[in-house]
């Protein structure tokens, strides 16, 4: 009997609380806020009375504070909030990130796919956010990545940039076909060099880009967050030309939920790139950055995010107490819990009281079959008898069949370990 929760069938991710009295508890490396128990004794579902009383604070009057649930860069940046909720999930789900744009985010000028931008910005932000065992992965094309999505959890980065793109071209019918394949969990678009140098009126540019942002809505079941980076100035266009554009997309970016505006332009602005030049940022072909203008790329749409793992929320829905729907609250969830269960398991001692975890947003978090609710509240045997099992162990009684399955079986038992049976 273990008691590590199981996340998806067969796979386990260890959970530990951190320290007496802990405020946090380690999923698979992944520490999600825990909120202190009403009592020692008390393991039912409980919330303060102003939670109850519809405190603006707590939308869903589950006792979790809103702020809580999303997390200082979602309370900080709301249009942030898709990502940041999705990186609270990460040890069990894939946070993608999609990127679109013409030839530099196509990689044009690194001298190696290591170099581009997107590249880079995605290896810190794995870095940044681990999952257990995941092992380095390159970021794909969102052709490969729509014919094979990759169903691991932890950030994945994918590509669907191509050169010479405008703003009218830069979604595809095939681009938001594999959209709505690969289900973005945050789309970044860098688009508007081309239109710029092409002289295409900037009301016409900013119409482009708002309806690119609805059709990737439109066929992503989870509305995804959009980052519209300002690209670097082409040497054709003029500063107060250029600034035009780059205000279409800050007004696009403040007039919707969802959108973020980053200024990556003026960083390349700020250091003379179009000029001296000093730190070598921009290509001999005076429009693509070089591996340093990349790199620059990649620090600026980082730092301009502001995402570290202290800002983030307990992956949880503000405006549901039960995000995962599986009869348990998100409060209950994410303490430890008492399950009231007579287990005799192939190794250790028997126990009546299991002392247990499980996700808050997994209803099924050992994967075993069994909803967490379920396991929680009790099922019937085929002997007639009542159980309850652990909602984060597939095989409380350790004796390599899980519960779903002992669930089911004729004389089967959850909880005692086949060896320790009567037999006759």
């Amino acid at each position: 009997m273990s008691r590590r929760p199981t996340v998806g069938a067969g796979r386990r991710t260890g959970v530990a609380v951190l320290g007496a009295g802990a405020a946090a508890v380690l999923w698979s490396g992944v520490v999600v806020p825990l909120v202190p128990p009403v009592s020692a004794t008390d393991d039912r579902d409980a919330a303060p009375s102003s939670a109850r009383s519809g405190d603006a604070s707590d939308r869903d009057g589950d006792g979790l504070p809103d702020a809580v649930e999303l997390g200082a860069t979602a309370v900080r940046t709301p249009s942030l909030a898709p990502l940041t909720t999705a990186l609270a999930r990460r040890s069990v789900e894939p946070v993608r990130l999609l990127f679109l744009g013409s030839s530099t985010t196509f990689g044009v000028g690194a001298t190696s796919i290591g170099a581009r931008y997107v590249d880079r910005f995605v290896a810190r932000t794995r870095a940044e956010f681990p999952v257990a065992g995941q092992r380095d992965a390159a970021v794909r094309d969102l052709q490969r990545s729509a014919d094979h999505p990759a169903p691991a959890p932890g950030v994945q980065g994918i590509n669907g940039a191509a050169g010479g793109s405008t703003a009218a071209t830069y979604l595809s019918d095939a681009h938001a076909y594999g959209v709505g394949i690969v289900q973005p969990t945050c789309v970044v678009h860098m688009i508007g060099s081309n239109d710029s140098v092409a002289q295409v009126p900037v009301a016409t540019y900013r119409a482009q880009v708002e309806a690119a942002i609805d059709r990737i809505d439109a066929v992503v079941d989870d509305p995804p967050c959009h980052v519209l980076l300002q690209p670097v100035r082409r040497y054709q266009v003029g500063v107060e030309a250029w600034n035009a554009y780059r205000d279409a997309l800050r007004e696009v970016a403040s007039s919707r939920p969802r959108v973020t505006f980053v200024d990556v332009g003026g960083a390349f602005e700020a250091r003379d790139a179009l000029g001296a030049d000093p730190e070598d940022l921009i290509g001999p072909d005076a429009v693509h950055p070089t591996d340093r203008g990349h790199a620059l790329i990649a620090e600026t749409l980082f730092v301009a995010l502001g995402l570290t793992p202290q800002g983030l929320g307990t992956g949880t829905a503000p405006d549901r107490a039960d995000t995962d729907r599986d009869g348990i609250s998100d409060r209950r969830e994410l303490r430890t819990y008492v399950v009231r269960a007579d287990v005799r398991p192939c190794t250790g001692r028997a126990v009546r009281r299991l002392r247990t975890g499980s996700l808050p947003f997994v209803a099924d978090t050992d994967g075993d079959g069994l909803s967490d609710g379920r396991e929680l509240r009790g099922y019937r045997l085929d002997d007639g008898r009542v159980v309850r099992s652990d909602p984060a162990d597939a095989d409380t009684d350790g004796d390599r069949a899980s519960d779903r399955r002992e669930s089911v079986s004729r004389n089967g038992d959850p909880l005692t370990c086949a060896r320790r049976r009567p037999t006759g």
